[in-house]
């Protein structure tokens, strides 16, 4: 079913929770997990919708995605993982943070707390800036058996997860994660470690992300995570020797230890910056753990499988660091982070010049031995947010930016100039400069593309000190409660809608768009829908769809004030069509006028 706006404007799928009355989609994802708290961190040059209470980072259809990804994820689920020798017991136990039958982590409520959400504002920062702190006790974790061991799944740990994140070109490239670890029972030998479930590409399209590799780096000692193959835009050739595909997954994403205590000591020992994992493993998830022990025995490092794999495939990667001694009455820290980059050591296939993985991982190295702190000359003019009326400002080829400079906030870069830009392939661009103005100018009209999405987003310049706003820090400052009281990110600072073409009598204008159609079509709202375009029709007017055999395909009726209609390339019966060549016929229904064309089909991957 299509989802339509006013001001014959089709809704971005990503906006239409916001603008349509009906939004029973979204209501439904939040509500079916009323128990967790879910709200989107999209800050800078990274999105992890769906941070919970219960310190896991990424849902079963929500993931984290980088802007080099193209709109595909990088980390699907991911949480720690603690284990040791509880006095008293004969194995170990893990303590998990993120998904598993065998961990169940709705057992780990978060004390009835709520998750602790802060911007830039509670800080008095003069940049985008989140803080998420959420709680979990071991505690609620009863007797179980699991993998064939009846355990106490009490491992005595009292767990805070506070998540950092900073919307700062140079500085976005990271989410830090701070964890503390209150004990209140003795642990032998207890290790800590970090699970990630990553997903270079489509976490819908198996083809996309069962192509994946893990590694090591033997330097810097961290897993990651990686595609090889760069998948391209839909419609362009996967060759890696295609000069003018826009590859949209050369990412890379590491998990990177900030400070730990120095293994073999107390874990209650100050934070050593150099500390660094001291195990390291990946498997696919055909190969998960198999006992209590086996799990122990992954994160401590007493059973790991070499690096690289030798095929791709869809991996998981963990990395721990231990031994410590833990006394109950005990408190530990530790810091890590997920860093991302355009490419692991390389930036040859590189789009958003973003920087490479290791370029990043020294970075955050730097930042974090620096007392994450980011200097005042590098903070730029916030990105305006834009909010459109798609009554009031969308017309049928037309839409109206207006734009907040953002000059209030207190010790911020002021904008002196601002540039607006528009995309028709996605909303991480490429991007044209259309428009520039100085800072008395707050709106202008952009142009819409009949059948397709214009992407719009406005960058605040500051002419004094150069800077100018990341164009990477999309959605937004603001966090507001939807109608049924959950905690939203606003997405505010772009915005895109698809534009529709007036009506046409005369026929002589008729276009169908995309054509040829090559894997899918921007102005499609969910993974798997199919959307051809037809613009300038009459408003009365029959459109008949032939095979190159002359046989009938599908019959569409037009009557609208509006000159275009979608088809959603299915037959008469409802069948998906084949790749092909087909002829269309449009009979104006008032005149008895008609037109012959021709549009080409090319099924492919999204």
């Amino acid at each position: 079913m299509f989802v339509w706006g006013v001001g014959e404007a089709k809704i971005n799928p990503l906006k239409k929770g916001r603008f349509m009355a009906d939004r029973g989609n979204d209501v439904q994802r939040v509500a079916a997990v009323n128990d967790s708290f879910f709200n989107d961190l999209h800050i800078g040059a990274m999105w992890f919708p769906s941070v919970s209470n219960k310190g896991y980072i990424g849902d079963w259809d929500l993931s984290g995605f980088y802007p080099g990804g193209g709109d595909q994820s990088l980390v699907w689920q991911a949480g720690m993982w603690a284990g040791g020798y509880v006095q008293g017991r004969a194995n170990a136990w893990r303590y998990l943070g993120s998904d598993g039958s065998d961990s169940d982590p709705a057992s780990y409520d978060a004390l009835d707390e709520q998750a602790v959400v802060k911007t830039e504002a509670d800080f008095g920062y003069p940049f985008p800036y989140r803080y998420l702190k959420t709680h979990v006790n071991s505690a609620l974790k009863p007797f179980t058996v699991a993998l064939g061991d009846t355990v106490d799944g009490d491992m005595g740990m009292d767990v805070t997860y506070e998540f950092h994140q900073w919307g700062v070109e140079g500085y976005d490239n990271w989410v830090f994660i701070h964890v503390t670890i209150e004990f209140s029972k003795p642990i032998d030998d207890f290790y800590w470690g970090w699970l990630s479930d990553c997903d270079i590409g489509d976490v819908n399209v198996p083809d996309v992300y069962f192509d994946d590799y893990a590694g090591w780096d033997d330097d810097l000692k961290f897993c990651y995570m990686r595609d090889y193959d760069y998948d391209p835009l839909p419609g362009q050739l996967a060759a890696e020797t295609t000069a003018d595909s826009l590859f949209l997954s050369p990412s890379v994403v590491g998990q990177v230890l900030l400070a730990a205590p120095p293994v073999n000591g107390t874990v209650t020992a100050a934070l050593d910056p150099t500390q660094r994992w001291v195990s390291k493993n990946f498997w696919d998830w055909n190969n998960d753990v198999s006992s209590v022990q086996n799990t122990y025995d992954r994160l401590s490092g007493a059973w790991e499988n070499p690096f690289p794999p030798v095929a791709d495939f869809d991996y998981r990667i963990l990395n721990g660091v231990g031994p410590y001694e833990v006394h109950g009455g005990d408190t530990g820290e530790f810091w890590m982070a997920y860093v991302f980059g355009e490419g692991y050591d390389d930036d040859s296939h590189a789009k958003f010049d973003l920087g490479t993985l290791v370029e990043h991982i020294q970075d955050a190295f730097d930042f974090y031995d620096g007392g994450m702190t980011v200097p005042s000359e590098s903070v730029p003019p916030q990105m305006p947010d834009l909010n459109p009326d798609l009554e009031a400002d969308v017309t049928a080829d037309e839409l109206t930016v207006h734009w907040d400079p953002y000059n209030d906030i207190a010790g911020g870069a002021v904008a002196d100039s601002f540039f607006v830009y528009t995309s028709t392939i996605s909303k991480v661009g490429p991007w044209e400069r259309v428009a520039s103005f100085g800072n008395a100018t707050t709106e202008t009209i952009v142009e819409l593309a009949p059948g397709f999405y214009t992407f719009v987003w406005v960058e605040a310049y500051d002419d004094d000190s150069g800077t100018r706003s990341n164009r990477w820090a999309l959605p937004s400052r603001l966090y507001t409660r939807d109608e049924d009281g959950y905690l939203r990110a606003n997405y505010n600072t772009i915005t895109s809608v698809i534009g529709n073409t007036a009506a046409d009598s005369t026929l002589g204008k008729i276009t169908v768009a995309p054509n040829p159609y090559i894997g899918s079509n921007e102005g499609e709202l969910t993974e798997f829908e199919t959307l051809l375009g037809f613009h300038n029709l009459p408003e009365q007017c029959t459109i008949y769809i032939y095979n190159l055999l002359g046989n009938l395909v599908d019959i569409i009726h037009h009557d609208a004030t509006s000159g275009s209609e979608f088809w959603d390339m299915t037959t008469r019966s409802g069948e998906s069509i084949s790749s092909g060549l087909y002829i269309y016929r449009v009979k104006n229904d008032q005149t008895g006028d008609e037109k012959l064309g021709k549009f080409a089909v090319l099924k492919g991957q999204r």
